[in-house]
């Protein structure tokens, strides 16, 4: 998979560095393998060809036009787990955190879905402490409402499956993401993953998702 902005051990002491090394060094690297073999299949077969051009976000709204259904379960698994990673890692910072998102249209668009700093957060961590077995918990934008939203999805599945969807921060309550240093203890891993919270980055990702849509601050 790509390399880090940051080493592993960067988020210490709240993301602890083995952690870190495990989740990106081989789970990442698994669903980028098994995503990559996945579109190659793809591109070997003159019916699907074209679907291994698109960008991954598209073929992820587009898997039921995979008619071979462990082919389909696959580049589900595989290409969510991609995308979900690649946001994940990307909205954590060494010098992320703070309650003061600085940042006049994305502090806007959070005071106008939650009220305040604080209920945003309090919104999205239950919503990934309610999650049922393994997934992820995610702020989003919902283009057809120009809204911020708090939802989860289970296993690898992405908001980004629904082109109307554009996921811009997600924590990922799988196991694997917190179990070495917080054991069971997910309640404490999700007060941790705050401290390290990239709002540059989710600002980012707002202005890029509402340009998309000709939504774009003046």
């Amino acid at each position: 998979p790509p390399p880090l902005p940051y080493a592993y051990d960067a988020l210490e002491p709240h993301i602890d560095a083995t952690t870190m090394e495990e989740h990106h060094s081989k789970h990442h690297r698994a669903y980028t393998n098994k995503l990559n073999a996945a579109l190659e299949t793809l591109r070997g077969d003159p019916a699907t060809k074209a679907l291994a051009k698109l960008g991954i976000d598209t073929l992820l709204q587009r898997l039921e036009q995979i008619t071979d259904s462990k082919l389909r379960a696959t580049v589900r698994n595989a290409g969510g787990g991609f995308v979900n990673h690649e946001l994940f890692f990307a909205t954590m910072s060494p010098d992320g955190g703070g309650d003061v998102v600085e940042h006049a249209g994305l502090n806007a668009a959070i005071v106008s879905a939650f009220g305040t700093m604080a209920m945003l957060k309090r919104a999205l961590s239950l919503s990934a402490l309610e999650v049922f077995g393994s997934g992820w918990a995610w702020l989003a934008l919902d283009r057809r409402s120009d809204k911020l939203v708090v939802q989860s999805t289970p296993n690898q599945d992405t908001p980004a499956m629904d082109a109307s969807t554009v996921p811009l921060l997600g924590i990922d309550v799988w196991e694997h993401a917190y179990y070495l240093k917080h054991q069971s203890r997910r309640a404490d891993y999700i007060k941790d993953w705050w401290h390290v919270v990239s709002w540059p980055e989710v600002a980012r990702r707002y202005d890029a998702a509402r340009a998309a849509t000709g939504k774009a601050e003046l």
